[in-house]
Protein backbone atom coordinates (compact mmCIF):
# COMPACT_ATOMS: atom_id res chain seq x y z
CA UNK A 1 0.00 0.00 0.00
CA UNK A 2 1.47 3.12 -0.84
CA UNK A 3 -0.22 6.77 0.18
CA UNK A 4 0.38 9.95 -1.73
CA UNK A 5 -1.11 13.02 -0.90
CA UNK A 6 -2.26 16.46 -2.92
CA UNK A 7 -4.70 19.08 -2.83
CA UNK A 8 -9.00 18.00 -2.83
CA UNK A 9 -10.73 20.01 -5.30
CA UNK A 10 -13.59 18.15 -5.04
CA UNK A 11 -14.71 16.64 -2.22
CA UNK A 12 -15.96 12.63 -1.81
CA UNK A 13 -14.22 9.16 -1.98
CA UNK A 14 -13.66 7.21 -5.32
CA UNK A 15 -12.66 3.53 -5.48
CA UNK A 16 -11.38 1.68 -8.83
CA UNK A 17 -9.03 1.30 -10.78
CA UNK A 18 -6.61 3.50 -11.98
CA UNK A 19 -6.49 4.16 -15.55
CA UNK A 20 -3.42 6.95 -16.96
CA UNK A 21 -4.47 8.99 -19.92
CA UNK A 22 -1.23 10.67 -21.88
CA UNK A 23 -2.22 13.69 -23.99
CA UNK A 24 -1.02 12.93 -27.37
CA UNK A 25 -0.64 16.40 -28.30
CA UNK A 26 2.61 17.17 -26.36
CA UNK A 27 5.48 16.16 -29.07
CA UNK A 28 4.82 18.74 -32.04
CA UNK A 29 7.06 18.62 -34.49
CA UNK A 30 9.01 21.88 -35.98
CA UNK A 31 10.21 22.23 -39.93
CA UNK A 32 10.17 25.04 -42.19
CA UNK A 33 6.75 25.11 -44.88
CA UNK A 34 8.03 27.13 -48.30
CA UNK A 35 3.97 27.45 -49.76
CA UNK A 36 3.14 29.49 -46.77
CA UNK A 37 -0.09 30.56 -48.73
CA UNK A 38 -0.96 26.92 -48.88
CA UNK A 39 0.04 26.24 -44.72
CA UNK A 40 -2.33 29.12 -44.12
CA UNK A 41 -4.99 27.93 -45.60
CA UNK A 42 -4.58 24.56 -43.66
CA UNK A 43 -4.72 26.36 -40.63
CA UNK A 44 -7.80 28.37 -41.49
CA UNK A 45 -9.27 25.01 -42.34
CA UNK A 46 -8.35 23.71 -38.85
CA UNK A 47 -9.14 26.27 -37.14
CA UNK A 48 -12.92 25.85 -38.72
CA UNK A 49 -13.50 22.54 -38.09
CA UNK A 50 -12.11 22.95 -34.63
CA UNK A 51 -14.74 26.00 -33.49
CA UNK A 52 -17.26 22.83 -34.65
CA UNK A 53 -15.68 20.38 -32.66
CA UNK A 54 -15.88 23.41 -29.59
CA UNK A 55 -19.66 23.45 -30.17
CA UNK A 56 -20.53 19.93 -29.99
CA UNK A 57 -18.42 19.72 -26.80
CA UNK A 58 -20.70 22.80 -25.61
CA UNK A 59 -23.82 21.17 -26.11
CA UNK A 60 -22.75 17.72 -24.71
CA UNK A 61 -21.38 19.64 -22.04
CA UNK A 62 -25.11 21.28 -21.64
CA UNK A 63 -26.21 17.99 -20.99
CA UNK A 64 -24.31 17.00 -17.97
CA UNK A 65 -23.86 20.33 -16.06
CA UNK A 66 -24.96 23.84 -16.58
CA UNK A 67 -24.89 26.36 -19.13
CA UNK A 68 -22.66 28.42 -17.39
CA UNK A 69 -19.90 25.61 -16.46
CA UNK A 70 -20.54 24.65 -20.65
CA UNK A 71 -19.61 28.46 -21.14
CA UNK A 72 -15.83 27.41 -21.24
CA UNK A 73 -16.15 25.78 -24.78
CA UNK A 74 -17.66 28.96 -26.35
CA UNK A 75 -14.67 30.61 -24.22
CA UNK A 76 -12.40 28.21 -26.47
CA UNK A 77 -13.83 29.53 -29.35
CA UNK A 78 -13.30 33.00 -29.10
CA UNK A 79 -9.75 32.52 -27.83
CA UNK A 80 -9.48 30.94 -31.43
CA UNK A 81 -11.15 33.79 -32.75
CA UNK A 82 -8.98 36.59 -31.13
CA UNK A 83 -7.16 39.27 -33.14
CA UNK A 84 -3.91 38.83 -31.15
CA UNK A 85 -3.67 34.76 -31.09
CA UNK A 86 -4.67 34.54 -35.05
CA UNK A 87 -2.02 37.47 -36.27
CA UNK A 88 0.50 35.51 -34.05
CA UNK A 89 -0.30 32.43 -35.77
CA UNK A 90 0.00 33.62 -39.23
CA UNK A 91 2.46 35.79 -38.61
CA UNK A 92 5.04 32.95 -37.10
CA UNK A 93 3.65 30.75 -40.60
CA UNK A 94 4.11 33.96 -43.60
CA UNK A 95 7.11 35.56 -41.86
CA UNK A 96 8.96 32.75 -40.51
CA UNK A 97 7.92 30.05 -42.22
CA UNK A 98 7.04 27.69 -39.47
CA UNK A 99 4.74 24.47 -39.71
CA UNK A 100 0.94 25.52 -38.70
CA UNK A 101 1.63 23.10 -35.67
CA UNK A 102 4.63 24.66 -34.09
CA UNK A 103 2.99 27.97 -34.88
CA UNK A 104 -0.08 27.61 -33.27
CA UNK A 105 1.67 25.53 -30.30
CA UNK A 106 4.53 28.27 -29.81
CA UNK A 107 1.68 30.78 -29.89
CA UNK A 108 -0.78 29.26 -27.58
CA UNK A 109 2.47 28.18 -25.22
CA UNK A 110 3.62 32.36 -25.14
CA UNK A 111 0.36 33.40 -24.78
CA UNK A 112 -0.22 31.02 -22.02
CA UNK A 113 2.65 32.07 -19.93
CA UNK A 114 1.38 35.44 -20.00
CA UNK A 115 -1.73 34.37 -18.12
CA UNK A 116 0.34 31.79 -15.96
CA UNK A 117 2.74 34.49 -14.53
CA UNK A 118 -0.60 37.14 -13.60
CA UNK A 119 -1.04 37.27 -9.74
CA UNK A 120 -4.65 36.96 -9.86
CA UNK A 121 -5.41 33.52 -8.89
CA UNK A 122 -8.39 33.31 -11.17
CA UNK A 123 -6.75 35.31 -14.50
CA UNK A 124 -3.35 32.45 -13.54
CA UNK A 125 -5.60 29.37 -14.21
CA UNK A 126 -7.31 30.60 -17.45
CA UNK A 127 -3.63 29.86 -19.15
CA UNK A 128 -4.95 26.10 -19.39
CA UNK A 129 -7.77 27.55 -21.15
CA UNK A 130 -5.82 29.01 -24.00
CA UNK A 131 -3.78 25.39 -24.03
CA UNK A 132 -6.74 23.48 -24.92
CA UNK A 133 -8.34 25.66 -27.28
CA UNK A 134 -4.86 25.55 -29.26
CA UNK A 135 -5.07 21.46 -28.58
CA UNK A 136 -8.63 21.05 -30.42
CA UNK A 137 -6.46 23.07 -33.62
CA UNK A 138 -3.72 20.87 -32.92
CA UNK A 139 -5.93 17.46 -33.24
CA UNK A 140 -7.21 18.31 -36.64
CA UNK A 141 -3.82 19.18 -38.02
CA UNK A 142 -1.95 16.07 -37.23
CA UNK A 143 -4.59 13.55 -35.42
CA UNK A 144 -3.42 10.77 -34.25
CA UNK A 145 -4.48 7.46 -32.92
CA UNK A 146 -7.14 8.61 -30.24
CA UNK A 147 -6.32 7.19 -26.90
CA UNK A 148 -9.17 4.87 -25.62
CA UNK A 149 -9.61 4.00 -22.02
CA UNK A 150 -10.86 0.82 -21.59
CA UNK A 151 -13.97 0.64 -18.28
CA UNK A 152 -14.33 -3.00 -18.70
CA UNK A 153 -17.74 -2.27 -16.59
CA UNK A 154 -15.66 -1.39 -13.51
CA UNK A 155 -15.23 1.93 -11.55
CA UNK A 156 -12.08 4.16 -12.85
CA UNK A 157 -9.75 6.84 -11.60
CA UNK A 158 -8.85 8.87 -14.61
CA UNK A 159 -5.10 10.12 -13.65
CA UNK A 160 -2.91 11.75 -15.49
CA UNK A 161 -0.31 15.03 -15.52
CA UNK A 162 -2.51 17.59 -16.14
CA UNK A 163 -6.24 17.28 -17.69
CA UNK A 164 -8.08 20.04 -19.73
CA UNK A 165 -11.74 20.67 -19.69
CA UNK A 166 -12.32 19.52 -23.37
CA UNK A 167 -10.61 16.47 -22.10
CA UNK A 168 -12.45 16.11 -18.55
CA UNK A 169 -16.26 16.19 -20.50
CA UNK A 170 -15.26 14.21 -23.02
CA UNK A 171 -14.44 11.27 -20.39
CA UNK A 172 -18.29 11.21 -19.77
CA UNK A 173 -19.14 7.91 -18.64
CA UNK A 174 -21.18 5.75 -16.20
CA UNK A 175 -18.16 4.36 -14.76
CA UNK A 176 -15.92 7.47 -14.31
CA UNK A 177 -15.42 8.11 -10.74
CA UNK A 178 -12.68 10.49 -10.01
CA UNK A 179 -9.81 12.35 -10.98
CA UNK A 180 -5.85 12.63 -10.14
CA UNK A 181 -3.56 14.69 -11.39
CA UNK A 182 0.03 16.05 -10.74
CA UNK A 183 -0.90 19.74 -11.51
CA UNK A 184 -3.44 21.75 -11.79
CA UNK A 185 -5.50 24.64 -9.52
CA UNK A 186 -8.79 24.54 -7.43
CA UNK A 187 -10.04 27.54 -9.71
CA UNK A 188 -9.51 25.42 -13.15
CA UNK A 189 -12.04 25.08 -15.01
CA UNK A 190 -11.31 21.17 -14.90
CA UNK A 191 -11.88 21.49 -11.00
CA UNK A 192 -15.12 23.57 -11.68
CA UNK A 193 -16.24 20.46 -13.95
CA UNK A 194 -14.84 17.71 -11.84
CA UNK A 195 -16.71 19.60 -8.79
CA UNK A 196 -20.28 20.34 -10.96
CA UNK A 197 -19.91 16.56 -11.85
CA UNK A 198 -20.00 15.66 -8.45
CA UNK A 199 -16.40 13.68 -9.23
CA UNK A 200 -14.01 13.33 -6.57
CA UNK A 201 -10.82 15.14 -7.81
CA UNK A 202 -6.95 15.37 -6.18
CA UNK A 203 -4.49 17.51 -7.71
CA UNK A 204 -0.90 18.86 -7.40
CA UNK A 205 -0.10 15.06 -6.36
CA UNK A 206 4.00 15.10 -6.75
CA UNK A 207 5.09 11.63 -7.77
CA UNK A 208 4.55 10.28 -11.40
CA UNK A 209 0.96 8.58 -11.80
CA UNK A 210 1.82 6.69 -14.74
CA UNK A 211 3.36 3.78 -13.03
CA UNK A 212 0.38 2.96 -11.13
CA UNK A 213 -1.88 2.63 -14.31
CA UNK A 214 -4.29 -0.05 -13.89
CA UNK A 215 -3.93 -0.73 -9.94
CA UNK A 216 -6.64 -0.19 -7.78
CA UNK A 217 -6.83 3.13 -5.73
CA UNK A 218 -8.78 5.45 -3.19
CA UNK A 219 -9.19 9.09 -3.94
CA UNK A 220 -10.16 11.43 -0.61
CA UNK A 221 -11.27 14.46 -2.12
CA UNK A 222 -11.88 16.43 1.10
CA UNK A 223 -8.42 15.91 2.20
CA UNK A 224 -6.29 15.63 -0.66
CA UNK A 225 -4.97 11.71 -0.37
CA UNK A 226 -4.67 8.75 -3.12
CA UNK A 227 -3.97 5.58 -1.36
CA UNK A 228 -2.81 3.25 -4.18
CA UNK A 229 -3.13 -0.66 -3.69
CA UNK A 230 -5.22 -0.08 -0.24
CA UNK A 231 -4.85 -3.43 2.50
CA UNK A 232 -8.01 -4.57 3.64
CA UNK A 233 -8.35 -2.96 6.67
CA UNK A 234 -7.74 0.79 4.32
CA UNK A 235 -10.26 -0.58 1.86
CA UNK A 236 -13.01 -1.90 4.56
CA UNK A 237 -12.51 1.52 6.13
CA UNK A 238 -13.28 3.89 3.48
CA UNK A 239 -15.85 1.43 1.96
CA UNK A 240 -17.42 2.51 5.31
CA UNK A 241 -16.42 6.43 4.66
CA UNK A 242 -17.49 6.55 1.39
CA UNK A 243 -21.93 5.06 2.69
CA UNK A 244 -21.48 8.34 5.38
CA UNK A 245 -20.29 10.73 2.78
CA UNK A 246 -22.99 9.16 0.51
CA UNK A 247 -25.74 9.28 2.74
CA UNK A 248 -24.21 12.84 4.23
CA UNK A 249 -24.47 14.44 0.46
CA UNK A 250 -28.66 12.87 -0.10
CA UNK A 251 -29.18 14.51 3.62
CA UNK A 252 -27.60 18.00 1.61
CA UNK A 253 -29.75 17.26 -1.94
CA UNK A 254 -32.79 16.74 0.06
CA UNK A 255 -32.37 20.26 1.28
CA UNK A 256 -32.83 21.57 -2.27
CA UNK A 257 -36.34 23.50 -2.70
CA UNK A 258 -36.70 24.50 1.13
CA UNK A 259 -36.40 26.90 3.13
CA UNK A 260 -33.86 28.11 5.36
CA UNK A 261 -35.61 28.24 8.53
CA UNK A 262 -34.80 27.25 11.78
CA UNK A 263 -36.90 24.60 13.91
CA UNK A 264 -38.61 27.18 15.91
CA UNK A 265 -39.64 29.41 12.47
CA UNK A 266 -36.78 32.13 12.56
CA UNK A 267 -35.47 32.90 8.67
CA UNK A 268 -32.16 33.76 7.61
CA UNK A 269 -31.89 34.56 3.70
CA UNK A 270 -28.82 32.45 2.31
CA UNK A 271 -27.49 34.15 -0.73
CA UNK A 272 -23.85 33.44 -2.67
CA UNK A 273 -20.45 34.95 -2.75
CA UNK A 274 -19.69 34.84 -6.52
CA UNK A 275 -16.04 36.26 -7.89
CA UNK A 276 -17.33 35.95 -11.93
CA UNK A 277 -19.95 34.80 -13.93
CA UNK A 278 -19.19 31.32 -14.16
CA UNK A 279 -20.42 30.82 -10.48
CA UNK A 280 -23.71 31.63 -11.41
CA UNK A 281 -24.87 28.11 -12.34
CA UNK A 282 -23.47 26.37 -9.16
CA UNK A 283 -25.18 29.19 -7.23
CA UNK A 284 -28.61 28.32 -9.01
CA UNK A 285 -27.79 23.94 -8.37
CA UNK A 286 -27.62 25.15 -4.74
CA UNK A 287 -30.40 26.91 -3.94
CA UNK A 288 -29.03 30.60 -3.41
CA UNK A 289 -31.22 33.11 -2.32
CA UNK A 290 -30.21 35.66 -4.19
CA UNK A 291 -26.55 36.88 -4.81
CA UNK A 292 -25.10 38.31 -1.74
CA UNK A 293 -21.51 39.85 -3.00
CA UNK A 294 -20.89 39.96 -6.56
CA UNK A 295 -16.80 40.74 -6.64
CA UNK A 296 -16.41 42.48 -9.91
CA UNK A 297 -12.24 42.87 -9.31
CA UNK A 298 -11.30 40.11 -11.63
CA UNK A 299 -12.99 42.55 -14.52
CA UNK A 300 -10.26 45.54 -13.88
CA UNK A 301 -6.79 43.42 -12.96
CA UNK A 302 -4.36 42.80 -15.26
CA UNK A 303 -5.14 44.51 -18.67
CA UNK A 304 -3.75 47.90 -20.03
CA UNK A 305 -7.07 49.84 -19.87
CA UNK A 306 -10.18 49.08 -17.52
CA UNK A 307 -13.04 47.89 -19.19
CA UNK A 308 -15.23 50.04 -20.96
CA UNK A 309 -18.77 51.07 -19.67
CA UNK A 310 -20.78 48.73 -22.49
CA UNK A 311 -18.17 45.71 -21.10
CA UNK A 312 -19.56 45.94 -17.53
CA UNK A 313 -22.99 46.77 -18.42
CA UNK A 314 -23.30 43.32 -19.76
CA UNK A 315 -21.42 41.39 -17.12
CA UNK A 316 -23.73 43.48 -14.70
CA UNK A 317 -26.74 42.82 -16.48
CA UNK A 318 -26.13 39.02 -16.74
CA UNK A 319 -25.77 39.04 -12.79
CA UNK A 320 -29.25 40.85 -12.22
CA UNK A 321 -31.34 39.21 -14.94
CA UNK A 322 -29.57 35.35 -13.62
CA UNK A 323 -31.45 36.15 -10.42
CA UNK A 324 -34.45 38.66 -11.51
CA UNK A 325 -36.73 37.75 -8.27
CA UNK A 326 -34.00 38.33 -5.77
CA UNK A 327 -31.74 41.15 -4.69
CA UNK A 328 -28.26 40.91 -6.17
CA UNK A 329 -25.89 42.82 -4.28
CA UNK A 330 -22.67 44.01 -6.44
CA UNK A 331 -19.62 45.49 -4.33
CA UNK A 332 -17.48 48.03 -6.39
CA UNK A 333 -13.41 47.32 -7.45
CA UNK A 334 -11.76 47.06 -3.87
CA UNK A 335 -8.50 47.39 -5.82
CA UNK A 336 -4.85 48.01 -3.98
CA UNK A 337 -1.22 48.13 -5.39
CA UNK A 338 -1.14 44.36 -5.27
CA UNK A 339 -3.15 44.02 -8.19
CA UNK A 340 -0.70 45.92 -10.73
CA UNK A 341 -3.43 48.12 -12.00
CA UNK A 342 -1.13 49.96 -14.14
CA UNK A 343 -3.98 52.95 -15.37
CA UNK A 344 -5.07 53.79 -12.38
CA UNK A 345 -2.52 55.79 -9.57
CA UNK A 346 -1.96 53.34 -7.50
CA UNK A 347 1.78 53.64 -5.80
CA UNK A 348 3.68 50.59 -4.34
CA UNK A 349 3.36 50.07 -1.06
CA UNK A 350 5.14 48.40 1.86
CA UNK A 351 2.24 46.95 3.27
CA UNK A 352 -1.19 47.05 0.65
CA UNK A 353 -3.43 45.83 3.28
CA UNK A 354 -3.54 49.01 5.37
CA UNK A 355 -3.01 51.60 2.63
CA UNK A 356 -4.14 52.89 -0.13
CA UNK A 357 -7.63 50.52 -1.04
CA UNK A 358 -11.04 50.22 -1.36
CA UNK A 359 -13.59 53.02 -1.66
CA UNK A 360 -10.52 55.42 -1.44
CA UNK A 361 -9.31 54.08 -4.76
CA UNK A 362 -12.63 54.57 -5.60
CA UNK A 363 -13.16 58.21 -5.20
CA UNK A 364 -9.49 59.39 -5.88
CA UNK A 365 -10.49 58.34 -8.80
CA UNK A 366 -13.62 59.65 -10.09
CA UNK A 367 -14.14 59.32 -13.63
CA UNK A 368 -12.96 55.75 -13.24
CA UNK A 369 -15.60 55.02 -10.62
CA UNK A 370 -18.50 57.11 -12.23
CA UNK A 371 -17.86 54.97 -15.19
CA UNK A 372 -18.80 51.78 -13.01
CA UNK A 373 -21.44 53.44 -11.40
CA UNK A 374 -23.31 54.46 -14.80
CA UNK A 375 -23.01 50.69 -15.88
CA UNK A 376 -24.59 49.73 -12.21
CA UNK A 377 -27.55 51.62 -12.66
CA UNK A 378 -28.01 50.90 -16.27
CA UNK A 379 -28.44 47.42 -15.35
CA UNK A 380 -30.00 48.00 -12.24
CA UNK A 381 -33.30 47.82 -14.75
CA UNK A 382 -32.77 44.24 -15.02
CA UNK A 383 -33.44 43.37 -11.70
CA UNK A 384 -33.21 43.71 -7.66
CA UNK A 385 -29.58 45.62 -7.30
CA UNK A 386 -27.85 46.58 -4.27
CA UNK A 387 -24.35 48.60 -4.10
CA UNK A 388 -22.08 47.28 -1.89
CA UNK A 389 -18.83 50.22 -0.81
CA UNK A 390 -15.33 48.52 -0.19
CA UNK A 391 -13.87 49.72 2.88
CA UNK A 392 -15.76 52.15 4.59
CA UNK A 393 -14.40 53.50 7.63
CA UNK A 394 -16.58 56.92 8.05
CA UNK A 395 -19.74 58.57 6.93
CA UNK A 396 -18.26 61.02 4.97
CA UNK A 397 -17.34 58.26 2.16
CA UNK A 398 -21.07 57.19 2.25
CA UNK A 399 -22.10 60.49 1.60
CA UNK A 400 -19.86 61.19 -0.82
CA UNK A 401 -20.19 58.72 -2.86
CA UNK A 402 -24.16 59.20 -2.85
CA UNK A 403 -23.26 63.01 -4.49
CA UNK A 404 -21.45 61.02 -6.79
CA UNK A 405 -24.17 58.36 -7.89
CA UNK A 406 -26.70 61.54 -7.78
CA UNK A 407 -24.42 63.13 -10.79
CA UNK A 408 -24.49 59.71 -12.26
CA UNK A 409 -28.60 59.74 -12.30
CA UNK A 410 -28.25 63.12 -13.49
CA UNK A 411 -26.29 62.23 -16.10
CA UNK A 412 -28.20 59.11 -17.16
CA UNK A 413 -31.48 61.14 -17.46
CA UNK A 414 -30.33 63.82 -19.56
CA UNK A 415 -29.01 60.92 -22.26
CA UNK A 416 -32.51 59.03 -21.74
CA UNK A 417 -31.21 55.83 -20.25
CA UNK A 418 -33.22 53.79 -18.14
CA UNK A 419 -32.30 52.77 -14.75
CA UNK A 420 -33.82 51.65 -11.00
CA UNK A 421 -34.72 54.42 -8.62
CA UNK A 422 -34.64 51.49 -6.02
CA UNK A 423 -30.80 50.79 -6.04
CA UNK A 424 -29.84 50.30 -2.05
CA UNK A 425 -26.38 51.65 -1.17
CA UNK A 426 -24.84 49.46 1.65
CA UNK A 427 -21.13 49.66 3.30
CA UNK A 428 -18.75 46.97 3.96
CA UNK A 429 -17.81 46.53 7.51
CA UNK A 430 -14.32 45.16 7.49
CA UNK A 431 -12.34 47.21 9.87
CA UNK A 432 -12.54 47.29 13.85
CA UNK A 433 -12.75 51.61 12.90
CA UNK A 434 -15.94 50.98 10.85
CA UNK A 435 -17.58 48.10 13.29
CA UNK A 436 -17.19 50.85 16.38
CA UNK A 437 -18.67 53.78 14.43
CA UNK A 438 -21.27 51.01 12.92
CA UNK A 439 -23.97 53.82 14.39
CA UNK A 440 -23.05 56.30 12.82
CA UNK A 441 -22.61 54.36 8.95
CA UNK A 442 -26.22 52.76 9.68
CA UNK A 443 -27.49 55.87 9.95
CA UNK A 444 -26.44 56.91 6.09
CA UNK A 445 -26.45 53.57 4.29
CA UNK A 446 -29.40 51.19 3.53
CA UNK A 447 -28.28 47.80 5.03
CA UNK A 448 -24.23 46.85 5.96
CA UNK A 449 -22.36 43.76 5.61
CA UNK A 450 -19.56 42.40 7.84
CA UNK A 451 -16.75 40.91 6.28
CA UNK A 452 -15.22 38.52 8.76
CA UNK A 453 -11.58 37.79 6.55
CA UNK A 454 -10.62 41.10 6.71
CA UNK A 455 -12.31 41.83 9.97
CA UNK A 456 -10.37 39.61 11.48
CA UNK A 457 -7.02 39.93 10.08
CA UNK A 458 -7.49 43.66 10.76
CA UNK A 459 -8.86 42.70 14.49
CA UNK A 460 -5.82 41.17 15.20
CA UNK A 461 -3.17 42.61 13.25
CA UNK A 462 -2.19 39.32 11.34
CA UNK A 463 -1.67 38.54 7.72
CA UNK A 464 -4.26 35.99 7.15
CA UNK A 465 -2.24 34.16 4.33
CA UNK A 466 1.36 34.28 6.33
CA UNK A 467 1.89 30.95 6.90
CA UNK A 468 3.74 31.94 9.95
CA UNK A 469 1.15 33.54 12.07
CA UNK A 470 -1.32 30.53 10.70
CA UNK A 471 -0.96 29.01 15.07
CA UNK A 472 -1.72 32.61 16.21
CA UNK A 473 -4.57 33.30 13.62
CA UNK A 474 -7.73 32.68 15.44
CA UNK A 475 -10.91 33.04 13.28
CA UNK A 476 -13.12 32.55 16.28
CA UNK A 477 -11.31 35.22 18.76
CA UNK A 478 -14.11 36.89 21.01
CA UNK A 479 -12.71 40.52 19.47
CA UNK A 480 -13.90 39.25 16.19
CA UNK A 481 -16.94 37.87 17.35
CA UNK A 482 -17.95 40.40 19.88
CA UNK A 483 -17.13 43.47 17.02
CA UNK A 484 -19.79 41.09 14.78
CA UNK A 485 -22.38 41.27 17.36
CA UNK A 486 -22.16 45.16 18.22
CA UNK A 487 -22.22 45.55 14.33
CA UNK A 488 -25.58 43.53 14.22
CA UNK A 489 -27.32 45.60 17.41
CA UNK A 490 -26.12 48.44 15.96
CA UNK A 491 -28.23 47.78 12.49
CA UNK A 492 -31.08 46.46 14.05
CA UNK A 493 -31.31 49.68 16.11
CA UNK A 494 -31.62 51.49 13.35
CA UNK A 495 -34.32 49.21 11.30
CA UNK A 496 -31.37 48.20 8.97
CA UNK A 497 -30.44 44.73 7.68
CA UNK A 498 -27.35 42.93 8.55
CA UNK A 499 -25.41 40.48 6.17
CA UNK A 500 -22.12 38.45 6.92
CA UNK A 501 -20.00 37.43 4.19
CA UNK A 502 -16.27 36.16 3.95
CA UNK A 503 -14.51 32.63 5.60
CA UNK A 504 -17.24 32.21 8.95
CA UNK A 505 -20.46 32.83 6.56
CA UNK A 506 -19.73 29.18 4.95
CA UNK A 507 -18.84 27.77 8.46
CA UNK A 508 -21.43 25.50 9.88
CA UNK A 509 -19.54 26.16 13.18
CA UNK A 510 -20.54 29.61 13.27
CA UNK A 511 -24.31 29.21 11.80
CA UNK A 512 -26.08 28.54 15.48
CA UNK A 513 -24.26 31.81 16.58
CA UNK A 514 -25.38 34.11 13.45
CA UNK A 515 -28.94 32.99 14.21
CA UNK A 516 -28.62 33.70 17.66
CA UNK A 517 -27.43 37.24 16.98
CA UNK A 518 -30.32 37.37 14.44
CA UNK A 519 -27.97 38.04 11.00
CA UNK A 520 -30.47 39.03 8.40
CA UNK A 521 -28.28 37.34 5.55
CA UNK A 522 -25.57 34.96 4.92
CA UNK A 523 -23.42 35.41 1.92
CA UNK A 524 -21.77 32.05 1.32
CA UNK A 525 -19.62 30.17 -1.12
CA UNK A 526 -21.67 28.53 -3.98
CA UNK A 527 -20.52 24.83 -2.56
CA UNK A 528 -21.17 25.42 0.91
CA UNK A 529 -24.97 27.12 0.35
CA UNK A 530 -26.58 23.28 1.67
CA UNK A 531 -24.06 22.70 3.96
CA UNK A 532 -25.27 25.97 5.75
CA UNK A 533 -28.96 25.45 5.30
CA UNK A 534 -28.85 22.01 6.86
CA UNK A 535 -27.26 23.55 9.45
CA UNK A 536 -29.92 25.92 9.73
CA UNK A 537 -32.51 23.86 9.93
CA UNK A 538 -30.95 22.00 12.35
CA UNK A 539 -30.74 24.99 14.76
CA UNK A 540 -33.75 25.91 17.58
CA UNK A 541 -32.83 29.23 18.66
CA UNK A 542 -35.42 30.01 21.14
CA UNK A 543 -32.62 30.10 23.94
CA UNK A 544 -30.61 32.76 21.49
CA UNK A 545 -28.46 33.98 24.45
CA UNK A 546 -27.66 30.93 25.72
CA UNK A 547 -26.22 29.89 22.22
CA UNK A 548 -24.45 33.64 22.52
CA UNK A 549 -22.90 33.11 26.00
CA UNK A 550 -20.81 29.96 24.52
CA UNK A 551 -19.18 31.75 21.75
CA UNK A 552 -18.66 35.38 23.22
Amino acid sequence: MLELYGRGVSNGIAIGKLSFYSNPQNNIPKYTVRDTETELKRYRQAVKMAKQHLQTLYDEACKHVTKNESVIFQTHIMILEDNKFVETVETCIENMHMNAEYAVKNTAEKLAEIFHSLEDDYLRQRYSDIIDAANTVLEILMPQKEEKLSYDNTPVIIAANELLPSETISFQHENLIGFVTNKGSKNSHTAILARTMGLPSVIQVKESLSSYDGMEAIIDGQNGRVIIAPDHKTLTQYKVKQKVYLKKQQKLKNQLGLPSVTKNGQKIILSATLSSLESIGNAKNNDAEGIGVFKTDYLFTNRSAPPTEEEQFEVYSTVLKSFSNSEVVICPANLNSENNINYLDIPKETNPAIGYRGVRVLLGNNEFFMTQLRALYRASQYGNLSILLPMVNNIEEIEYVRRTIADVKLELKSKGQKYSEDVKIGALINTPASAVISDDICRVSDFVAIGTSSLTQYTLAMDRENQKLEYFYEPYHKAVLRLIKFVCDNAHKKNKTVMVCGELASDVYMTPLFLAMGIDKLSVVPSKLLDVKSAVRDTDTTNAESIISKFL
